[in-house]
């Protein structure tokens, strides 16, 4: 069981890259091992039948000449011939020998070339061992013909030329499709980054490249790009004009209330021109967390500590825990808001509470506990909603308007990061972010 996962990561890899390789490497694989089982199976066995029966046809000739030349002659005439036919021949007259059972040759050439001296209907040994050539004895009726036969003449060098043919080719092929790919998958690895950059706020040169479908991916990124900014920019300046247009009539009203004689009446609609006010500089927050800041690389950690000492003007009891030193590149001003509100939040509920940042492989993660309320496990996805606002000591009363942790999220979420509220040790609530290292 513990071996399928390593299976299924090797033939189902999660890489584009990997998994176009596979698919190229696979059938080059499959066409070598056709070819060569193809070669060994009828070329390479043919050939070697063939210079076998070339070579017992040779022998038959000497055989032959024995029989029928001279004795004080077939010494000269066996030394000629035996030259000529590229043999080395030797001729014992009257000796006879006892030859066990021959053993199965250990290869194809051998045991073509045993096949064929075997089908010469002679007694026979073959001895093996040689590595230039192989010797062999027939009994002949009249004597012992000992026979050596160089490697040549049974061996051919063209299974190694083919062997290492087959070989190169493949690497060939492999580097050219491992480059061509790597080509097509670098083109949409930029247009990934650059969606990805995007996403948090960070606009990368980019330019279209790789196939058509590549080509025309990375154009249709570039008008949702366009039509996406011009809709943020419309959307920022318009929430932001109608609040800052607010503020005028809401600060004549307020005039209006305090030149009037107070009564129970007066009273209730300044409370409401208050909240009203509260309101429109919610809304004011929430374009600035919108808005074209351009995002540069910054210390985290000091826009931490920068939060803290507001909090601290501010009465607030706030603790550093751990700061470590956290380079990000991102919106300063933006993330400076974010921490803000959670600080706030945690100072209109709390009496204390504790930050910490640390650098770890998940990423830069910030994390504030204080010893308020908390928040009700089935109610923390819920506050992030605009304009919501939690029933009992988190109020209209005591609270805000309902945009601090949507600016916040918003924010962060902008930042290709994670936010998520938690149990604190401290016995009310955690809020945990997590942020890529260096904002990458």
């Amino acid at each position: 069981m513990k071996i399928w996962p390593k299976i299924k990561r090797f033939f189902f890899p999660k890489s584009l890259m990997h998994r176009f390789m596979l698919i190229i490497l696979i059938p080059l694989l499959m066409l070598q091992i056709v070819m060569v089982t193809f070669f060994y199976e009828r070329h390479w066995d043919t050939v070697s039948r063939r210079l076998a029966l070339d070579i017992t046809g040779d022998i038959k000739v000497i055989t032959t000449l024995i029989e029928q030349v001279p004795k004080e002659n077939l010494a000269q005439w066996l030394a000629v011939i035996s030259r000529h036919l590229s043999l080395e021949g030797a001729y014992y007259p009257e000796q006879f020998l006892e030859f066990a059972p021959q053993k199965n040759a250990p290869n194809t050439h051998l045991k073509n070339l045993q096949t064929a001296v075997k089908d010469l209907g002679y007694p026979y040994q073959m001895h093996t061992g040689h590595h230039h050539g192989q010797e062999v004895t027939l009994q002949l009726k009249t004597g012992t013909l000992q026979i050596y036969i160089p490697k040549k003449r049974f061996f051919t060098s063209t299974v190694h030329v083919f062997l290492l043919w087959m070989l190169g080719s493949f690497i060939l092929l492999f580097l050219m499709a491992f480059l061509f790919m790597k080509n097509q998958v670098r083109s949409i690895q930029k247009l990934s980054i650059a969606a990805e950059k995007f996403g948090r706020g960070i606009v990368v040169p980019f330019r279209p490249s790789g196939a058509a479908e590549v080509k025309q991916a990375g154009r249709s990124f570039i008008l949702m790009k366009g039509r996406l900014q011009r809709y943020v920019a419309e959307r920022t300046a318009l929430l932001a004009s109608v609040s800052h247009d607010l503020k005028t009539p809401l600060t004549r009203m307020k005039l209006q209330l305090s030149l009037m004689p107070k009564s129970q009446d007066v009273i209730d609609l300044t409370e409401d021109v208050a909240e009203m006010e509260k309101m429109v500089l919610g809304y004011l927050d929430f374009a600035k967390g919108q808005g074209q800041e351009e995002p540069q690389e910054f210390a985290l950690d000091d826009v931490v500590k920068k939060c803290v000492n507001k909090a601290r003007r501010l009465k607030q009891d706030v603790n550093l825990i751990r700061i470590d030193s956290a380079p990000f590149y991102g919106r300063m001003g933006a993330i400076e808001r974010a921490v803000t509100n959670i600080l706030t939040n945690a100072g209109r509920y709390a009496k204390r509470a504790e930050i910490s940042l640390e650098k770890s492989s998940k990423g830069i993660i910030l994390t504030i506990d204080d010893d308020g309320p908390g928040i009700p496990e089935n109610q923390r996805e819920d506050v992030f909603k605009a304009f919501y606002r939690l029933e009992k000591s988190r109020n209209t009363t005591t609270g805000g308007i309902g945009l601090g942790l949507t600016i916040t999220r918003d924010i962060i979420l902008g930042h290709g990061g994670t936010i998520d509220l938690l149990e604190s040790p401290l016995g009310g609530l955690r809020v945990r972010i997590v942020l890529e290292k260096e904002g990458d």
